[in-house]
């Protein structure tokens, strides 16, 4: 009789025990806060990037690599039972435009957060409302020093740093090139961003007991003959270029129909097959970019096997090569993953607090170590150069990123 009385308290305890559980799932599942973008079925997540303006070529692939991450994830149920839902704003290159789609993902259609913001004159001109309010802007696309410094709880970066590709392209060459005092010059597009990569190349060449300078051009720019006879001018030992798919291309070209046989690394933006291909082989063989992420299929890491087979799946097989492609993917995994930390409740406010402790992305294998502190937002920090294959069509990896973190220092 005991051991039957007890049998039974048992049971009716397992039968609490579950119905308190379901009770508090319910709850989770029920839960909604629409000014945090925050619904029973799904969490709203805004995108600010340039999808049909000058810049799109290489900022709407990192539209669809961000997409394709968060498909993935809701293909598997989404994160905590709810969907990420997706609002991209199209800022076509346009300061006033992110103007008006920040106040929308913010205030008429509130999102949990933002990602992207690719436009750095729109961050420059935003920067002092962005940090002032509540909404977190994380894994942008481009972060200039008005988003960056100081470091701010609500910014996050989530692309390859101007100054680690300034110190990584410049450190690279110098060694490669066995220069002393090396004459760099910086091919740009007129742009904040520009401006700023640029003063960091003047910084890093200083360094090494050189010379910079630069020039300049407008983003939409279809010929660079200028430029580049200012470059046969001042005879620099090697080039860096900032700016769009568009600025690689014409200026290796032209340099090439002119017979310069000039090294050249672009920013990591310009890692796109495409680019390449357009430049052609011979030109081809003289240029290089700076990336702190590793093509899709370029090797067998199980992030890059994740990111291809994904591709594949979702008709995207010619852009999964493309850095910015990887870059998007792998700022979807960053923000997924801090919201699968909140739980089933969560808020603009915890996620906010949560991150500014610090965190990590591991991508297995498609960048070094994302390390995020109290003190450092920058995302990504270590690169590699990378150069193309023109008879397997292939980006190659000059050597590990680990080989690259002296230019760090």
């Amino acid at each position: 009789m005991k051991v039957n009385q007890f049998k039974r308290k048992l049971f009716m305890g397992i039968v609490v025990s579950a119905a308190l559980a379901m009770t508090s799932f319910t709850a989770q599942a029920q839960y909604e806060n629409p000014g945090d973008g925050v619904y029973k079925d799904r969490i709203d997540w805004g995108v600010m990037m340039d999808m049909s303006g000058p810049t799109s070529a290489s900022q709407g692939i990192w539209v669809n690599g961000f997409q394709d991450y968060m498909r993935k994830i809701n293909d598997a149920g989404g994160v905590g039972g709810r969907k990420i839902n997706v609002l991209a704003e199209d800022s076509r290159f346009n300061a006033a435009q992110d103007k008006i789609s920040y106040e929308k993902l913010t205030m008429q259609t509130p999102v949990m957060g933002i990602s992207g913001f690719g436009t750095s004159g729109s961050q420059v001109a935003l920067a002092p409302v962005v940090k002032s309010g509540k909404v977190p802007v994380i894994g942008t696309y481009t972060t200039t020093k008005a988003f960056s410094e100081p470091v701010s709880p609500l910014v996050y970066g989530g692309f390859c740093g101007y100054p680690q590709m300034a110190k990584t392209g410049i450190g690279y060459f110098v060694d490669k090139l066995k220069l002393k005092a090396p004459k760099v010059m910086v091919v740009s597009i007129e742009s904040a961003g520009g401006v700023e990569y640029a003063e960091y190349i003047a910084e890093v060449v200083k360094k090494y007991g050189g010379t910079s300078k630069a020039v300049t051009m407008k983003v939409t720019a279809a010929d660079v003959t200028p430029q580049v006879l200012e470059i046969i001018k001042e005879k620099p030992d090697f080039i860096t270029i900032y700016g769009v798919s568009n600025t690689s291309i014409l200026t290796m070209r032209t340099m090439h129909q002119y017979g310069l046989k000039i090294p050249a690394f672009g920013i990591s933006y310009l890692g796109a097959p495409q680019i390449f291909s357009a430049i052609g082989d011979a030109a081809g063989e003289n240029y290089v970019f700076m990336s702190c992420f590793t093509p899709g299929g370029a090797d067998q890491s199980p992030g890059n096997k994740d990111l291809t087979a994904i591709a594949d799946k979702f008709g995207r097989a010619g852009m999964k090569e493309d850095i910015n492609y990887v870059a998007g993917w792998v700022t979807g995994q960053m923000v997924a993953e801090q919201i699968a930390k909140l739980g089933g409740e969560p808020t603009r406010a915890k996620l906010v607090d949560m991150m500014s402790k610090g965190f990590s992305v591991d991508t297995k294998g498609l960048a070094a170590p994302m390390v995020y502190t109290k003190d450092d937002h920058t995302g990504p920090s270590v690169l590699r150069a990378v150069g193309y294959d023109y008879k397997t069509k292939k980006f190659v990896s000059y050597g590990e990123y680990t080989d690259y973190l002296k230019y760090l220092k």
